[in-house]
């Protein structure tokens, strides 16, 4: 069947149709026969991003060379590495800024010997819980002099080693971390810490959570801060090297060796 020529305004018509319809075509023709980019180039383009993603991610990303936060201050010992002093940098410092603690310590000579020992053989370091000066005044006279009797030297002796953690550096944010896999308390408390106790030299001392309030030791609810023995806060921490100290307020031994105090020994 033949069809009929076109008469003036269906040619007109057609002629529209093609000037508006031929860049639809034309983006469709080129998508349709386009080639696909290669696999080598789809790569290299790819691995540039994956290079750009990494160099950004290690830009951000903090370096992993202590576990210590921000809240720690770090001390300065260049001036130290100086002089013939002997004695490791934790040591001098203690002497300058706990000289009551350092003392203290210094009553077993085992104690320095063990920590050096320890600190060059792992990048662990150590933690030690400095009472400052006031904590050793509030005392009290006839407790600091029971620390100077000779007759309490192995009572003294324990005493520091209480203070001492040889193999790990433990920061005051590891010691308040909470437990989050248990509930919230139903009395708006915080939640409990996930620390309970901590090895020493001389043996666990206690951790736990600081209280406010309440009467008569009754009633009162826990806070934000951990104590740690009888009831001794962290008043500020100093990172020298490896290694931790935490300035307290009280000493976080045990009551309970004040008993044996003017005796021969510990019995």
């Amino acid at each position: 069947m033949v069809s009929p020529p076109m008469t003036p305004p269906t040619i007109l018509l057609a002629v529209a149709i093609v000037v508006v319809c031929a860049p639809v075509w034309g983006t469709l023709a080129f998508q349709v026969t386009a080639p696909p980019p290669s696999t080598s180039s789809w790569m290299s383009r790819s691995s540039t991003t994956m290079t750009t993603m990494t160099t950004m991610t290690t830009m951000t990303t903090p370096p992993m060379t202590r576990l210590f936060s921000s809240t720690e201050q770090e001390v300065n010992t260049d001036a130290w590495e100086e002089d013939s002093d002997p004695r490791s940098n934790v040591e001098r410092f203690l002497d300058k800024k706990f000289p009551a603690f350092y003392q203290l310590l210094g009553k077993n000579d085992e104690v320095w010997k063990t920590l050096n020992t320890d600190s060059t053989e792992s990048s662990t370091g150590y933690t030690l819980f400095a009472p400052n000066a006031q904590a050793f005044q509030n005392l009290g006279e006839k407790k600091r002099n029971q620390l100077e009797d000779p007759r309490n030297l192995e009572i003294a002796q324990k005493i520091g080693l209480y203070h001492v953690v040889p193999t790990e550096a433990v920061t005051n944010q590891r010691l308040r971390t909470e437990d989050w896999t248990v509930p919230k308390p139903k009395d708006g408390g915080p939640r409990p810490i996930t620390v309970s106790g901590i090895q020493t030299l001389a043996g666990e001392v206690p951790v736990g959570r600081s209280k406010s309030g309440g009467f008569l030791g009754f009633g009162a609810k826990e806070d934000g801060d951990a104590v740690v023995g009888p009831n001794a806060r962290i008043l500020q921490s100093y990172v020298i090297g490896e290694n931790i100290i935490h300035e307290m307020d009280s000493l976080v031994s045990p009551e309970l060796l004040w008993r044996y105090c003017d005796q021969l020994r510990i019995l």
